[in-house]
């Protein structure tokens, strides 16, 4: 994946998120907090951030500028994970193809492996990158628990889990 198709996956995978969490951080405070979390996201820590806004760090509602990163991170650690789960699993299935193609010769049907579907464990270490992300990025221990259950919570979901 390009640099410019992974910022568009985390900012479409995270966007949601952020939403559900702060809706008033949505449209061009996403854009906005978004690209500066792409132009340095090492620099998304509390400490950094802090020392960078100042003053201006206690003004703010922090979770609202505080979520867009953290979710990113987040997103982007969670995304690492699958593909690496998902390479793992395609490398199997690759290898599998090619034991059946040179034993039935180049005739044989490669059949498609099922759709990637995460396994209860697997959400489990989803939720654990999210809230050690969330907890790298300055959320406080509750709410960086929410942020994870809710990301785990939807991916349970949405596979009927």
């Amino acid at each position: 994946m390009s640099a410019d198709l992974d910022e568009a996956l985390l900012r479409e995978l995270a966007e949601p998120l952020v939403a559900e969490f702060s809706p008033a951080e949505q449209g061009d405070l996403f854009l906005l907090l978004s690209d500066a979390y792409f132009a340095d996201p090492s620099g998304f820590s509390r400490r950094d951030r802090d020392k960078a806004l100042g003053p201006l760090a206690f003004g703010l509602p922090e979770l609202t500028v505080l979520l867009t990163p953290v979710l990113l991170a987040a997103t982007n650690e969670t995304v690492r994970y699958l593909v690496e789960s998902a390479a793992e699993r395609g490398t199997k299935v690759t290898a599998a193809a090619l034991r059946r193609l040179f034993k039935r010769g180049a005739a044989a049907e490669v059949t498609p492996g099922p759709e990637l579907v995460l396994t209860a464990e697997q959400w489990s270490h989803v939720r654990q990158i999210v809230e050690r992300v969330a907890l790298k990025g300055g959320v406080p221990a509750d709410q960086a628990e929410l942020i994870a259950d809710a990301v785990a919570g939807q991916g349970l979901t949405q596979d009927g889990t």
